[in-house]
């Protein structure tokens, strides 16, 4: 799964070998932000918001300013990570808000694993193996997962 442990973690957790990963079967609670960056051009650049950083470029004010998209995550999470980097079983709500050139939308995600009673196994897959989409929420759209048969207002 691709959440790493954030710099907010708002649990105390054990952590016996130091290595700062949450120990096998402790369960946190935290939140982080993170920026998604890119331009017309394909370069981009993603601060994950725990340290790592990806990208074609060193920076936002390396993409080209006149065709920038700017997205701003924050992102909160609740379960364990069994002394890996990753969540490995829980929950993960993305709240993204982009601006810019190509995208001006905001989007709630709630991810939740096969481990969450909410898990059905018959929604869309998210993260690939355990985990599926609860919510998956775009701004002028609604909730992608739930559709009324018709739209408001007609029978």
């Amino acid at each position: 799964m691709g959440t790493a442990v954030g710099q907010t973690a708002k649990s105390k957790y054990d952590d016996e070998d130091g290595n700062g990963i949450p120990d096998e079967g402790e369960v946190v609670t935290g939140t982080y932000k993170s920026v998604y960056a890119y331009d017309a051009n394909g370069d981009w650049y993603w601060d994950l918001g725990d340290g790592r950083v990806q990208g074609t470029v060193g920076g936002v004010d390396e993409l080209d300013q006149e065709t920038l998209t700017v997205c701003d995550y924050k992102v909160q999470y609740r379960g364990s990570f069994e002394n890996d980097p990753f969540l490995d079983s829980g929950w993960v709500r993305n709240n993204i808000n982009c601006k810019g050139y190509d995208d001006n939308g905001n989007y709630n995600y709630l991810i939740i694993h096969k481990t969450d009673p909410r898990y059905t196994g018959n929604r869309p897959p998210a993260f690939g193996g355990d985990w599926e989409y609860f919510v998956d929420v775009e701004s002028k759209l609604g909730n992608k997962l739930v559709r009324p048969q018709n739209p408001p207002g007609q029978n």
